[in-house]
């Protein structure tokens, strides 16, 4: 019996494991025991592992990202507000097939709850089967207008920008991370006792230069042992002689 119940948890265990749920989260069989007695099974959710990187909840969520950017909650009514459907149902047709049509109304009716159904299906017909083409990242920002400078603030990363193309992104993008890398390695040195540069520099002999209050060179001071001379000799700007 317990060796039957066993299977049955592993069973469902799998088809758990093979579930593919839009919120990331899978589902588990777990047993429940007092000792060796086996009093049953339950259900929990965890969150989901090493699953393949899906564009379209990506990219959704981003798009909602900006709509809570630049209107909040919903879209309000407006001549270009179907655009954002218009973008989602090319990206729905994509993942789901001849299925998306249900899914990316159920979008528009959270998004742009003042939106008629038959004006939200126009919408999906005119832009899936008039004049469908695959959105790449650029043409995603192409669409919705979003500017470079919008992109950093809300760290979006798979739509590109209307006013810098991807190959300018990538090189300021990896300027950035040069950047803070001299950044996080300047933070280390700090953290291990080492002077920041502009410290050193202003106490360094260089800037002080003080064989000139001797009248000597540089040379000459250092071979007879860096002597430093008074405070008041380097205010005044006279020279002390040294012995040859």
């Amino acid at each position: 019996m317990e060796r039957l119940g066993a299977e049955k948890a592993t069973q469902s265990r799998k088809r758990a494991v093979k579930a593919d749920h839009s919120d990331g989260l899978v589902r588990d069989v777990s047993a429940i025991k007092i000792g060796d007695c086996l009093l049953g099974y339950k259900a929990v959710q965890r969150r989901a592992r090493g699953g393949r990187w899906n564009h379209f909840r990506g990219r959704m969520r981003e798009i909602e990202k900006l709509i809570r950017h630049r209107h909040g909650d919903t879209v309000p009514e407006a001549d270009d507000a179907l655009i954002y459907v218009e973008v989602i149902a090319s990206l729905a047709l994509v993942e789901f097939g001849q299925e998306f049509v249900d899914v990316v109304l159920g979008w528009a009716a959270r998004w742009l709850p003042w939106a008629g159904k038959a004006a939200v299906e126009e919408s999906i017909f005119e832009r899936t089967k008039v004049r469908f083409s695959s959105l790449s990242a650029d043409a995603l920002g192409h669409a919705l207008h979003l500017s470079y400078a919008e992109r950093c603030t809300l760290d979006i990363r798979t739509i590109g920008a209307f006013d810098v193309p991807k190959a300018k992104r990538a090189k300021l993008q990896k300027e950035k991370r040069r950047q803070r890398d001299r950044n996080r390695k300047d933070e280390q040195r700090r953290a291990a006792g080492a002077l920041a540069r502009a410290d050193y520099l202003a106490n360094s002999f260089s800037q002080a230069r003080p064989w000139e209050a001797f009248g000597i060179s540089r040379r000459t001071w250092e071979r007879r042992g860096k002597p430093m001379p008074q405070a008041e000799a380097i205010s005044d700007g006279g020279s002390i002689r040294l012995a040859a």
